[in-house]
């Protein structure tokens, strides 16, 4: 009985010392030709893990020592590797698929079914990403147009699927998709765990639900490590133009404007106690106390001012 014990003990601490081994693959995608493949599509589907190549074909992703990367851009044969300790600077061709060779164009994704829909999105098409009129300012959305992404259902499965575009509603909190046309749906909140979105120019974003944060918005995570998470509370509002001219004075704007507003948590992870930050320095050494030595060093190092990229610098280093 003792023996059973020890062995599953044994069993148990090393999957778990497996798991903490992970390190960062990089590389990049190219066609036959040498030509660089932007937006493929790089997933460890064994660890629920994916990313992007830029624009140049780099990529970069966190891999456990048994990850399999799976490289599946639409049009060209998928490619499937083993990775370890020395995959560094990995070199990636994606052959392309041609009518000529007898084969089909490449659709391939790893949806099992097909997402759970909310609702369509109705009300202000004509305001939908990539279509805005007249004399607005500030964006409804996080991204001008619709975009590259995955996201993560609530049973944990990764759903990628390349026909697929997405943006998110930051004044109604919707993750939304579109297959390319006006049709654009908005995704289930409470089949969604998590997203994450890429720009056109390579700008990634994610996003988490936190209901002990927003029960209708999901919220940026600017952070994320075994110690502390990060996160971005990004709410929306409409502000109609209040500009008014009585011959003698004028004021107000106008013009019609979205204005974000932000509030901003760091969880710590050992604890799961989470409390609001703001970007002070004062909030700061508040939220990371335990550490005041290390998070007193990070500050004395690094002047400016305090953003969103700040304190994503500060949650990796106080990860460390």
């Amino acid at each position: 009985m003792k023996r059973t014990f020890f062995m599953s003990l044994l069993i148990i601490t090393a999957a778990q010392v497996i798991k903490a081994q992970t390190n960062i693959v990089s590389g990049s995608v190219r066609d036959e030709k040498g030509n660089p493949l932007h937006f493929v599509f790089v997933e460890d589907r064994q660890y629920k893990n994916a990313s992007f190549s830029d624009s140049l074909g780099n990529f970069a992703i966190e891999v456990h020592p048994d990850s399999k990367l799976q490289f599946d851009k639409a049009g060209h044969k998928d490619e499937l590797l083993n990775v370890d300790k020395s995959s560094a600077g990995l070199q990636v061709v994606l052959r392309s698929l041609s009518a000529e060779s007898g084969n089909s164009i490449n659709t391939k994704s790893s949806l099992s079914t097909d997402p759970v829909f909310e609702r369509p999105n109705q009300g202000f098409l004509p305001d939908l990403p990539g279509h805005r009129k007249g004399n607005l300012r500030g964006n409804r959305y996080l991204l001008d147009n619709f975009g590259h992404g995955f996201f993560i259902r609530s049973s944990g499965e990764l759903v990628y699927n390349p026909i697929y575009l997405f943006d998110y509603d930051k004044v109604g909190g919707g993750l939304l998709l579109t297959k390319g046309s006006e049709t654009v749906m908005e995704l289930s909140w409470d089949e969604t765990k998590s997203f994450t979105l890429y720009s056109n120019t390579d700008e990634r974003f994610v996003f988490e639900k936190v209901p002990a944060i927003d029960q209708s918005h999901f919220v940026q995570v600017l952070a994320a490590g075994k110690k502390y998470k990060i996160y971005k509370l990004i709410k929306t509002k409409f502000v109609k133009s209040d500009y008014v001219n009585n011959g003698m004075t004028a004021h107000g704007n106008d013009y019609d404007e979205y204005v974000d507003e932000a509030d901003y948590y760091v969880l710590d992870v050992q604890s799961n106690q989470r409390q609001k930050l703001t970007l002070k320095k004062k909030s700061i050494k508040e939220n990371f106390a335990k550490e005041a030595d290390k998070v007193n060093k990070y500050l004395s190092d690094n002047s400016g001012s305090i953003d969103d990229a700040y304190l994503s610098r500060l949650g990796d280093y106080m990860n460390q």
